[in-house]
């Protein structure tokens, strides 16, 4: 019998209590809760887990063997579930081949479209390159105005060692009597003695002379394949052009010619597939030819990554406000080669160079001496040759470290591809063009495509497809996304979209689909979009589980499953289960009574009022910004809102953050293109807490990153019974060698290599998991062990140490920031996003320090419940109050409502996006009627 629904008993991973649930099969179902409460326990530890452990069970032997120890979910009975697909919010992608058009599979069909129906031109005189048949030769000449005279020839090779009389000899055998030699008919029936074919440029033997009608077509067919016989799969049209009407009906651009007074042009033709008229052979398009991932097509200077590693000269020349005297070229300002300065000093006032003007400013030809250098001094190019051979010295190889860096590549532009495959184009664009486009661009170019019926009929499946695809991206709100995109450098949000994309594409049935957060950096705009995407999921027969806080997304839901009532060990229970229209009627559930109203985050009563004290970033124009002057008022919380792809990350994360820190020298990261910056004085530093992990390895955890755990490993190693066993604080850290177990070198868990499929993670079997030897695990602290203390809660921690101010201090930002459900020593590769950049936060307040500092935070509401939403606008208070400043990239709009400046961007994404929409407190940004943000964050603050 087919189960009708996912039935599970008995659940208890991490920290849910033995619950039951019953999820429909072809629903649409939110799992929703505070933070910590067991919603990724339930969707991915549980259901995710043993989806993928049961299709695993299909597979060979080989993979069958590991099967023993992957851990199994702990559960009492789970039935009816279907083959599982996770789409997470982390973006694993850190292949530089990887691009948005890649990861959807659109270019795989782009590849398969340009082999079929895209034309080849010349390099060099741009005319369309194809293999000629007889058939389309007659065609095309048939097509031309009737009476149209035209000679049917093909080239003859002249050759110099043979005399000239044998060679015409023996064109006479072959049935010829006329030839065209250097533009002149000639009878070689009739020709003198004294003429020499050898003398001749260029040769043509004329086959016959026509006059276009309908009646020569079997005639001209049999003239063709004489010519193309005779010229080795090569032949000629001369036409003649004293008919008026012909000069508009020429098919293609031939060569103009006089021919004993008459004006006539050439037509050349080939049986092989290269340009007749500059004998440039060209590789027939095939789909590998159009791939940057195969050797085929792949640019080989570059291989297909579209950067070259060259020196750089923005390494080089860090700071170009800086002139010559003062050291603007930084490799030079070392002793060993500051002989090489002071050779360019001696000769700068030969050459015009300026020796105390800022860097910028000198003219193009003047940096131009000083890149090649001159006979009187060394040029930084050839400084870095010499050095190039000097590199098996290894403090060489580490000083040009230092100055080397990405580069687009100087052949191919950055478009990845050889040449050959550039050359191909449908619709007058290569698929380099197309990737280069946005999604948006791109669908509409597609959409306006003007093919041939013929082309049509072989392209319909792969364009259906492409717009497909490109459809699907418009509208989970991904249209201002390029093609060529690196997926590597998508947003976790950006990047689950993408996944869910390639999901639809690939139309895939009868599965369960676990989704983490899927409306994470999309504006509230394009939330109804996405919701129809999840419900297009479910409709074609899937079954569609999101882990999700947005209340349209919730709303929207067929069915919810609200985990509660808290988090951590108060938490992993179903607080309620079923339809949206009972959840705010049921009093027990925290998310119900936010949805309902009985609670809220309120609008403060008053904003912050904007001072003497601001950042100016002056002329910001990387990527999409449009010149922009952006003012950003200190010592209050400032929001920086818009659609998503407006330019929000361009301006704060690419340019703002670059511009501070290269005040404080140094920096070495990307800096995006800006006038300049008045105001740093105001602050000390500039501290980006954004969505990475704090920790690649499961042996960092909370308690390792907020430095509180040498104080507990202290209070271990002043224990009675670890001075009797000898040991000290190394013994009890699980980083060295000594107290850990070696076995599994102190992570708990064995990385196990599946080959074909992603590794897995298994608990050690020498240890348990429990990371120390014997000896360690038998040292009680008021009779815990290492290992008992790492499994507790901070909140259970924060009572256990009470006595320990050092410590109780760090726990209580812990707790303060909503973490108190996280246990101590639960590895930082587990933690969400939105936990990882809460725990910075928790470490920068426990810092406490004095001086004035801004933090920059990427969408910190990622991950939160509304009520977590609350402690995290508590904290951002407790940090504005200790004199420090915050700038907060957000969609979130209870976190917009409760900002003191707004700073909105638009009013579109992409190339119509980059502009400042509106700056004010959120009442005022809620009256601009273009602005989207204002039209959401209207109802919120009445």
């Amino acid at each position: 019998m087919i189960k009708k629904s996912i039935i599970a008993r008995g659940i208890r991973v991490n920290n849910l209590k033995n619950i039951n649930i019953e999820i429909p099969h072809k629903k649409f179902v939110v799992i929703t809760g505070v933070s910590g409460s067991g919603k990724s326990s339930l969707a991915f530890d549980t259901l995710f887990a043993e989806g993928q452990r049961r299709y695993v069970e299909s597979f060979s032997a080989y993979a069958r063997q590991f099967l023993e120890r992957m851990d199994k979910p702990d559960i009492d009975h789970i039935e009816g579930i279907p083959p599982a697909i996770a789409i997470q919010q982390k973006n694993p992608v850190k292949n530089r081949r990887s691009t948005v058009g890649t990861a959807t599979e659109i270019n795989d069909y782009l590849r398969l479209l340009f082999a079929r129906i895209g034309k080849t031109y010349c390099t060099n005189c741009k005319r369309h390159v194809q293999i000629d048949s007889i058939s389309h030769i007659v065609e095309t000449i048939l097509s031309l105005p009737e009476g149209t005279r035209f000679q049917v020839a093909f080239p003859i090779t002249v050759s110099q060692k043979v005399s000239g009389q044998s060679q015409v000899d023996l064109l006479k055998e072959r049935g010829l009597v006329r030839i065209l030699a250097d533009n002149s008919l000639i009878d070689i029936t009739a020709t003198t003695p004294d003429w020499d074919i050898r003398n001749a440029k260029s040769v043509y033997g004329i086959i016959d002379r026509l006059t276009v009608k309908d009646v020569i077509k079997e005639r001209l067919t049999d003239a063709l394949e004489t010519a193309y016989r005779l010229g080795s799969g090569h032949l000629s049209i001369f036409l003649s052009l004293q008919n008026p009407t012909l000069h508009s009906g020429i098919p293609v651009p031939g060569i103009p010619m006089t021919i004993q007074g008459s004006p006539w042009i050439e037509l050349k033709y080939s049986k092989q597939f290269l340009c007749s008229y500059c004998a440039l052979e060209y590789p027939e398009p095939v789909p590998g030819l159009f791939s940057f991932n195969n050797p085929i097509g792949a640019c080989p200077k570059c291989q297909g990554f579209g950067y070259t590693i060259e020196i750089d000269i923005d390494s080089v020349i860090p700071n170009k406000e800086k002139t010559l005297r003062e050291g603007a070229i930084a490799p030079w300002n070392t002793p060993t080669y500051r002989s090489l300065y002071e050779a360019l000093e001696k000769a700068a006032s030969k050459y015009h160079i300026p020796l105390d003007a800022p860097f910028h400013k000198l003219t193009k030809e003047q940096i131009h001496l000083i890149w090649e250098g001159t006979k009187e001094f060394c040029g930084i190019r050839d400084f870095f040759a010499w050095l190039e051979q000097r590199k098996y010295k290894m403090h060489v190889r580490v000083f040009l470290s230092k100055y080397r860096g990405y580069t687009l590549c100087p052949a191919c532009n950055g478009k990845r591809l050889q040449g050959q495959a550039l050359n191909v184009t449908v619709n007058h664009k290569n698929i380099a063009d197309i990737c280069a486009m946005t999604i948006d661009e791109a669908c509409q170019f597609f959409r306006e495509l003007q093919l041939t019926e013929y082309e049509k009929i072989i392209a319909h499946m792969l364009l259906q497809e492409v717009q497909k695809r490109l459809d699907y991206l418009i509208k989970v709100g991904l249209g201002y996304l390029n093609l060529d995109r690196m997926t590597r450098t998508l947003s976790g949000g950006e990047a689950q979209r993408v996944n869910l994309t390639t999901s639809l594409g690939s139309s895939l049935v009868n599965t369960l689909y676990i989704l983490d957060e899927p409306s994470i950096g999309l504006h509230s705009r394009d939330t109804d979009r996405l919701i129809q995407i999840l419900e297009r999921l479910r409709d074609i027969g899937n079954t569609v589980v999101v882990v999700e806080h947005d209340r349209e997304v919730i709303k929207a839901a067929d069915e919810i499953i609200d985990l509660g009532p808290g988090a951590g060990e108060n938490g992993g229970v179903v607080v309620f289960h079923g339809p949206f229209k009972n959840l705010s009627a049921h009093n027990g559930s925290l998310t119900g009574q936010y949805l309902k109203g009985n609670k809220a985050i309120k609008t403060p009563s008053r904003r912050r009022m904007v001072g003497n004290r601001a950042l100016v970033l002056k002329g910001a124009s990387q990527n999409n910004l449009k010149n922009i002057d952006v003012t950003f008022p200190l010592n209050m919380m400032v929001c920086v809102t818009g659609v998503s792809g407006s330019g929000k990350s361009t301006l704060i994360q690419d340019t703002l953050y670059g511009a501070i820190k290269k005040k404080r020298e140094g920096f070495t990261g990307f800096i995006g293109k800006h006038d300049g910056i008045k105001g740093t004085q105001f602050i000390n530093d500039v501290i980006l807490v954004d969505q990475s992990p704090i920790g690649r390895t499961p042996r960092s955890n909370p308690i390792t990153y907020v430095k509180i755990f040498d104080e507990i490993r202290k209070l271990f190693a002043s224990s009675r019974d670890a001075k009797i066993r000898n040991l000290n604080t190394s013994s009890f850290s699980f980083n060295v060698a000594g107290g850990r177990c070696e076995h599994c070198e102190g992570a708990g868990t064995i990385r196990v290599d599946m080959q074909f499929l992603a590794d897995i993670y298994v608990t050690c079997d020498k240890c348990d998991g429990k990371r120390f030897i014997k000896k360690v695990l038998d040292t009680k602290y008021k009779n815990k062990n290492i290992h008992e203390i790492l499994e507790m809660t901070v909140n259970e921690a924060f009572i256990f140490f009470y006595d320990s101010p050092r410590i109780t201090k760090g726990l209580k930002f812990l707790q303060d920031t909503g973490l108190g459900y996280l246990r101590l020593g639960q590895p930082a590769t587990t933690l969400s996003g939105g936990e990882a950049q809460r725990l910075k936060i928790a470490t920068y307040m426990a810092q406490e320090n004095p001086d004035a500092m801004l933090f920059i935070f990427d969408e910190p509401t990622i991950g939160l419940h509304m009520d977590d939403v609350q402690k995290l606008l508590v904290c951002f208070q407790g940090l504005i109050q200790a004199g420090h400043s915050l700038i907060v990239v957000e969609h979130n709009l209870d976190v917009i409502k409760s900002a003191d400046y707004v700073i909105d961007l638009g009013p579109e994404a992409g190339s119509a996006g980059g502009y400042i929409v509106g700056c004010g407190t959120p009442e005022e940004i809620s009256l601009i009627k273009t602005s989207h943000t204002g039209r959401y964050l209207k109802p919120y603050l009445s």
